[in-house]
């Protein structure tokens, strides 16, 4: 099969159609990831021991489970109780719940490197425990957990691939919809590859810059 031109023009919009719901999947689900990562690493350092155990259940569930199993199963099996969801919300849902369990671990290891001699300060300032998490303990966390969650969020990006599964029209899902319309697959595969390797130089740009700065 030879490369023709002529089809990649003619394909490349419906390509770049991709590209938009993959920025939105994973700005969405990057979103979720983040804030319920550190809202999960918060409630397991406050919680009793029952409500860590609770919490570490839910984490390893999430990460043990292969994200294509837990989007067939919101997918199909949901429906057969009653609960019916688009595909788009529910890849979302999925990808953010399933990344905001490996953020809890990162935010939970930036947890622990603070010195507890700055708790010790905040008790001596007289400090609320909501303001100390607010102002103190949560800017502390997100700083030093930065280029690590950054490293996540670009494994959800491409992650996003997977979503095709459901028919949801990520750049990996119009590529795969080409092909078996016009059973030519060289140039939507390599053109979705060449568009996620150029969607990623942002996110390797911004890690390299972290490293350089945290060195």
């Amino acid at each position: 099969m030879t490369w023709d031109w002529s089809f990649v023009l003619k394909i490349l919009p419906r390509l770049m159609e991709g590209v938009w719901y993959t920025i939105l999947v994973t700005l969405a689900s990057s979103t979720l990831a983040l804030s319920g990562g550190l809202a999960l690493a918060i409630l397991e350092s406050v919680s009793t021991t029952f409500g860590r155990a609770f919490v570490c259940f839910w984490l390893e569930l999430f990460r043990g489970v292969p994200t294509l199993v837990l989007l067939y199963f919101t997918f199909y099996v949901l429906p057969e109780v009653g609960i019916i969801l688009p595909a788009i919300p529910i890849g979302i849902g999925v990808l953010g719940i399933v990344y905001a369990a490996y953020c809890s671990e990162v935010y939970r290891g930036s947890l622990i490197t603070i010195p507890s001699e700055l708790r010790d300060a905040c008790v001596a300032l007289h400090l609320s425990p909501n303001v100390t998490w607010r102002r103190v303990l949560i800017p502390l966390m997100i700083k030093r957990a930065a280029p690590a969650l950054l490293n996540y969020v670009l494994s959800l990006f491409r992650e996003t691939a997977v979503l095709f599964a459901l028919g949801v029209p990520v750049l990996m899902g119009q590529a795969n919809e080409v092909g078996y319309e016009s059973f030519r697959y060289l140039e939507p595969y390599t053109l979705a590859g060449v568009i996620y390797l150029c969607m990623n130089l942002p996110f390797l740009y911004l890690l390299s810059r972290f490293k350089d700065k945290h060195a």
